[in-house]
């Protein structure tokens, strides 16, 4: 990917990442407003997540193995704006469901491909990009929820408006790019293939499923504090102002940080920045665990950036490195449905199980899986640095 590239693809991350916050923190009561019942909102949002599981890698994998990106790219982007239209007009269920489904396949494949680009982003002096996409994302959420919500509780006539106009605009914005980003794919097409390609089968896939595990439990364990935070915070005494200041807080800062990812790395070298980035998220969840105060609670939503920012761009990074140039998306469909749709999604509903019963103590839950996620990814580059032990035959 060169320079000339990242134009279009910035572009292609605000217009997916617009209004990424607001379907995840007010789709519920956008679709409760059109008179759905509490079981059919309670299907819908949870068909969201359970179709990601399968339908995100398998377009993946049909759109790498048969080189059909472009062509896949042009459908999902049409088909969502398909899709806002029926859920701007429509208030039966069955068609607000089919509408939501839709767009969740079609989003998801998009984040897929605007992963696999930007994680081969570099600058007109070879230096990598990556944190710089990703941090555009990022602002471009905190830009949606705001523009919906805001901090002046925008009427709910106004909101069932603006989600299926933001998903539109989403729409149009990722078209009017297609082509740009299509050709970028096609130029991204061949870098040189990464050493572990030389290792036997064995120790690929070896490797391949410690990244997963690893990337899951790292990832995952963010689900805790999205299931948990507001109701935490609330219980606190904390205002709804207060707390959307701390949500706006989170998420900006966790743009700073993904802007920043690169030139740290560089900087620090892989390894410390990482262990920092642990040893912070691990702090993190000591701080929801174990403080009440609300500085610190302030400090704990801005270690976001940490838990979320740095440890997904990490993940994000090895899993390009993984995996072979033609599967680049499916790779980046993989991990996304293994650490988003099972760790988060795992890591949110059992401590929302949790939270009545050891309250503030679910975070114990989160720190346990940032252990074991970065003890696992440990493994794993211990076990690259000694092939002879990743060879798994004896002499």
């Amino acid at each position: 990917m060169t320079a000339r590239a990242n134009v279009p693809l910035a572009a292609s991350y605000v217009g997916f990442f617009l209004p990424a916050g607001v379907l995840l923190s007010y789709l519920p009561p956008f679709l409760a407003g059109k008179g759905l019942q509490a079981a059919e909102v309670g299907l819908i949002f949870s068909a969201v997540f359970a179709v990601k599981l399968v339908m995100g890698p398998a377009l993946a994998w049909w759109a790498d193995q048969a080189q059909r990106q472009q062509l896949l790219l042009a459908l999902v982007a049409w088909a969502s704006v398909a899709c806002g239209i029926l859920l701007a007009m429509s208030e039966r269920f069955g068609v607000v469901l089919a509408s939501v489904i839709c767009i969740a396949v079609c989003r998801n494949y998009f984040q897929c491909m605007l992963e696999a680009l930007a994680t081969r982003v570099k600058n007109a002096g070879g230096a990598p990009r990556y944190g710089l996409m990703r941090g555009i994302g990022s602002a471009s959420v905190c830009l949606g929820v705001v523009l919906y919500g805001g901090l002046w509780s925008a009427t709910a006539g106004y909101q069932q408006v603006v989600l299926p106009l933001m998903i539109l605009a989403s729409g149009f914005v990722l078209i009017v790019c297609l082509r740009a980003v299509g050709a970028a794919s096609a130029a991204a097409a061949a870098p040189p293939a990464p050493a572990i390609a030389a290792d036997p089968g064995r120790v690929r896939a070896v490797s391949a499923l410690l990244l997963l595990a690893g990337a899951t439990l790292l990832i995952g364990a963010n689900g805790v504090f999205y299931s948990t935070a507001t109701l935490l915070m609330a219980q606190r005494g904390v205002s709804p102002a207060g707390i959307a200041l701390l949500w706006c807080a989170a998420f900006g800062i966790e743009a700073l940080g993904f802007a920043a990812f690169d030139r740290l790395r560089a900087w620090c070298g892989t390894a410390w920045f990482f262990s920092v980035a642990v040893m912070l998220a691990l702090a993190r969840w000591l701080l929801f665990a174990q403080s009440g105060e609300l500085a610190w609670m302030a400090v704990a939503f801005a270690l976001h950036v940490a838990s979320f920012s740095w440890l997904h761009a990490f993940c994000a990074n090895w899993v390009r490195d993984a995996s072979p140039t033609k599967f680049a998306v499916t790779a980046q469909a993989v991990y996304t449905a293994c650490a988003h749709g099972i760790g988060i999604a795992a890591a949110a509903y059992a401590a929302s199980l949790l939270l009545p019963s050891l309250g503030s103590g679910v975070y114990w839950i989160a720190a346990v899986m940032t252990l074991a996620g970065a003890l696992t990814l440990g493994l794993r580059a211990a076990l690259a640095a000694a092939p002879d032990v990743m060879n798994l035959r004896t002499s």
